[in-house]
């Protein structure tokens, strides 16, 4: 059997956590617990539709794992086998409810796993009484309902389905977006497109994972990708596809306020700097991650709250009078990890918010809430499951209310006359308000219906969600015709940022409406409408505005500075914020340069060095510099491949690329760190390393050099964001030039992501020299398995098989046995390293390549071999055929061979799995390498 990478994705199942959170991979602790072994078939056949059978034991068991505050009352909607492995839930203007399951979860790829099912409660007693499977859809990640038209995100589809007839089952389909995300032909659906919501600002918002898209096409025709996780909006005819706002790291749902404000829980990145962040989301946004959080958070949008470990879930905006006091008008947010829903109240700060968290439900693996109109939140819970199908006893939709409290009633829309749909659009109740708006525009632009929408936004004792929902509801059904309404709105301090929103989100009213509106808005005392009116200005691509943007640099409101400076790169403004930089308040020069060193082109470059030749004032200088740092590389161009669930957080660039700017911008840097000295020669090398056009390492080499060596290492370095193959036979000379030397070409190899195949001697001498630090040769041995080019595994291979780990000493003295177990060695970063790689996602592809390895003459190099087969044979990664059909036999020939079995033994003591071979080691007890 040939093993590729093409062959893996068919095979693998990514070992990330659940939907959307990211736990240590086996392959980083080969001494990880198994996980359970996933049942591979589609699971249970159901009939199209029936009813549902309650298993009241199993209903108690999961009901005595939640909790809800005083008041509330819970009740087990449904459960298995109809609904189970839950991914979405969506509650239906009809009163019927609609989930997603998927039997995959995260890990698994297998097609046919996934299904809409529909549930009819018939009685009201808050237990469905009877389903429909309404569609089979692979990978179901998020639905919204709008009257008999149900949206389904099914990766890497958003579709909307629709059921004519009334029977249940959806018998008209229209695919609304296309390669939104990847399909299980390319990998499972781990970290991928996940929830959507549809707002009352008429756009369906998705909530996209770090995976990302590639070419993802609306029927409109407009296409985008994005690497890394984003939030999406498109119009709900699938036109207008969008990127709304980036830098999340692996969203799974999103709540949308009455006024289109757009929020999530996010996902932490285990461990490594992270955590569970609650963020507000404007237009434009970038939240950071992967990289700017670590080193540059200067320059992305601060979350509201950063909550530590979780795993951000589902977002949900209620506004319901059946919910009480503080637990109504608020967001909701579910958390896998934390096994709960939490409502957030948030009071105004400059253009974002504050936010505390208090606990709403307590229930096993939240992974999506949703109200219906009739005061219930179902919540989807994965009570039972883990990462993939593992029985058909997983998961529970749950339902949720306030009995003490009158809720509101079915609105029942498509009844009701336009005057009674006009009075719940200004009602208390936000789903009623959509569910009202919607039918409204289904019935066209009727000019009472106008009439009646602009005195409703004009009426100040109306509630601001509600006028807001009359803005909305008049900019999607009157077009231009709308626009001298919502020109007053804006005049209404109240109602300003939302009619700004409305007229620059309007193709009809964007032709037609004054610049003069949006321009003055710049300059609203509220921070809130500053920012709207940055958005509407980058809308309307109004790029003679940019001046006024400009200013907007130095606002004291972080969030409205930063949304500034994004503006001002997407209107391509060089020449306003270079003007910004150069002579503007000194306040607002950071924000001019993160504009300008997002503008990669040449004549951006050629205008920086200009100025840079002509400033005098220190600060300005500096910020010119760093400038042309950042734009020495860019981003290299993306392929669609994951970055994995622990991406380089290190930034600016995820894979920094030469461009065609760098060649002028790479002698200017050098002329001036030779120019500088002393404490300005480390200042400058450290800000260029941080921005990576010089090795991350290279201060220490530098600072310890002088004259024309030190003129050779800048000229070498100088414009790489790594070490280049160039300057192998320079460091290897000054490697041997002497031990302080030595070690600095050491920390110097430390500070990379990966090698050229012509730095593997070197790198090989760092990690076999145990006088240096072991912390040292770990950094160094981590980059050597990512060494480049056609030779890297076969130069990777040797390097590593010179540091094999020796195996663990017996111990058989049960009194030391228990000793050392209560304390036990400190980890050994050049052993943690060596593991890591043995253990690494790539060895999937590669086991061909090692089995070969297992045969070499060389005894280090089987050692190494065989520890990468040993370590598949408990990766999940792979089905139990394939490790009996490929992996197995080249063990079991191994037992055959003295020279062999010496080596696979000793692998076997490395990677501490004696116990899965203990017949094997005690046939061999007394041979050469057996126990």
């Amino acid at each position: 059997m040939r093993i590729s990478e093409r062959n893996v994705r068919a095979l693998a199942r990514p070992l990330v956590a659940l939907l959307l959170v990211a736990t240590p991979a086996l392959a980083q602790d080969p001494g990880a617990t198994h996980q359970p072994v996933p049942v591979p078939s589609t699971g249970p056949t159901l009939p199209a539709k029936g009813t549902i059978a309650r298993d009241t034991a199993r209903d108690r068991n999961v009901l005595a794992q939640v909790t809800v505050p005083a008041g509330f009352a819970v009740t087990m909607f449904a459960g298995p086998p109809v609904a189970m492995y839950p991914t979405t839930v969506a509650p239906a203007p009809d009163g019927s409810v609609y989930m997603g399951t998927d039997l995959n979860l995260a890990q698994g790829a297998v097609k046919g796993r996934g299904r809409i099912i529909r549930l009819v409660d018939d009685d009201g007693d808050g237990r469905a009484d009877r389903y429909s499977v309404f569609a089979k859809v692979d990978s179901p990640r998020g639905i919204a309902v709008d009257g008999n038209t149900v949206y389904v995100l099914h990766v890497p589809f958003l579709t909307a389905f629709r059921d004519t007839n009334g029977d249940g089952v959806a018998d008209r389909a229209d695919t609304l977006v296309r390669d939104l995300g990847f399909g299980l032909d390319v990998r499972s659906s781990d970290h991928s497109t996940n929830g959507i919501t549809l707002g009352i600002d008429g756009w369906i918002y998705v909530a996209v994972g770090d995976y990302g898209y590639l070419n993802a096409k609306g029927k409109d025709g407009r296409t985008i990708t994005r690497r890394g996780g984003s939030v999406v909006r498109v119009r709900p005819d699938g036109t207008g596809l969008e990127t709304y706002a980036v830098g999340t790291r692996n969203i799974y749902g999103v709540g949308v306020d009455p006024f289109g404000r757009v929020y999530a829980r996010d996902n932490t990145n285990d461990g490594l700097g992270w955590d569970t962040r609650l963020h507000y989301l404007p237009a434009g946004a970038h939240m950071g991650y992967p990289t700017l959080f670590r080193n540059f958070a200067d320059e992305h949008m601060p979350s509201m709250f950063d909550y530590g470990p979780g795993a951000g879930t589902g977002g949900l905006w209620v506004e319901d009078p059946g919910f009480p006091g503080d637990w109504n008008n608020a967001l909701y947010t579910g958390d896998w990890t934390m096994n709960k829903v939490f409502r957030h109240k948030l009071t105004p700060k400059g253009a974002s918010f504050t936010v505390d968290q208090t606990d709403f439900v307590a229930a096993p693996r939240v992974v999506d809430m949703a109200m219906d109109d009739r005061s219930h939140m179902f919540v989807a819970s994965l009570v039972g499951g883990v990462f993939n199908y593992m029985g058909d006893t997983v998961g529970a939709i749950l339902r949720v209310g306030y009995p003490g409290q009158k809720g509101s009633a079915a609105l029942n829309a498509p009844k009701l006359s336009d005057a009674r749909l006009l009075a719940a659009l200004g009602g208390p109740n936000a789903t009623h308000r959509l569910e009202a708006q919607r039918e409204l525009l289904r019935r066209g632009a009727k000019a009472s219906t106008l009439r009646a929408l602009e005195k409703q936004i004009a009426d100040t004792k109306r509630t601001p969600e509600a006028r807001a929902a009359a803005v909305f509801t008049l900019e999607l059904l009157g077009g231009a015709k709308a626009l001298p309404a919502l020109q007053k709105a804006a005049a209404d301090p109240t109602l300003r940022a939302v009619a700004l929103k409305a007229i620059s989100e309007s193709p009809a009213m964007r032709a037609k409406a004054p610049i003069a509106l949006f321009a003055s808005g710049l300059t609203d005392a509220d921070p809130a409408v500053r920012a709207q009116a940055i958005a509407a200005i980058v809308r309307m691509n109004a790029g003679a505005q940019a001046g006024s943007v400009a200013k907007l640099l130095a606002d004291t409101d972080v969030a409205v500075a930063h949304l500034a400076a994004r503006a001002l790169a997407s209107l391509n403004a060089r020449d306003a914020a270079l003007a910004a930089l150069t002579s503007g308040p000194a306040a607002g020069r950071s924000h001019a340069r993160q504009a300008l060193q997002l503008m990669h082109d040449t004549a951006t470059v050629n205008a920086l060095v200009h100025s840079l030749s002509s400033a005098s004032d220190a600060d300005v200088r500096h910020e010119l510099v760093l400038t042309l740092a950042r734009l020495g590389n860019d981003d290299a161009p993306w392929n669609g491949e994951w970055w994995g669930t622990q991406p380089s957080t290190i930034g600016p660039y995820y894979l920094p690329t030469e461009w065609a700017g760098s060649a002028t911008i790479q002698p200017v840097l050098r002329d001036l760190l030779l120019a500088a000295r002393d404490t300005s020669f480390d200042r400058m090398a450290g800000e260029l390393a941080k921005n990576r056009v010089l090795p991350l390492g290279a201060q220490a080499l530098l600072a310890s050099s002088e004259g024309a060596t030190r003129t050779e290492l800048v000229s070498a370095l100088v414009g790489h964001s790594g070490v280049p193959a160039s300057a192998a036979a320079l460091l290897t000379r000054l490697d041997a030039s002497g031990a302080s030397s030595h070690a600095a070409v050491a920390k110097l190899l430390a500070g990379e992501n990966g090698f050229s195949t012509e730095l593997a001697p070197l790198v090989t001498r760092v990690v076999t020299d145990t006088t240096l630090p072991a912390d040292v040769r770990g950094q160094v041995l981590m980059a050597a398995g990512r060494i480049s080019g056609e030779q890297g595994l076969p130069a990777a291979e040797l390097i590593f098989a010179r540091v094999n780990p020796l195996p663990p000493a017996p111990v058989k003295d049960s009194a030391a046995a228990a000793a050392a177990a209560a304390t036990p060695a400190p980890a050994n970063p050049v052993e943690m390293a060596w593991k890591r790689f043995v253990g690494a996602r790539e060895r999937t592809w590669q086991l061909e390549k090692f089995a070969q390895l297992a045969k070499s003459s060389d005894p280090a190099q089987r050692v190494l071999g065989y520890s990468v087969l040993v370590q598949s044979v408990r990766n999940p990664r792979w089905t139990p055929e394939f490790v009996s059909n490929f992996v197995q036999p080249v063990l079991a020939a191994a037992w055959s061979d003295p020279t062999a079995t010496a080596s696979l033994v000793q692998a076997i003591r490395i990677m501490r799995v004696d116990a899965q071979y203990a017949d094997q080691l005690k046939a061999h007890a007394g041979q050469p390498g057996g126990m």
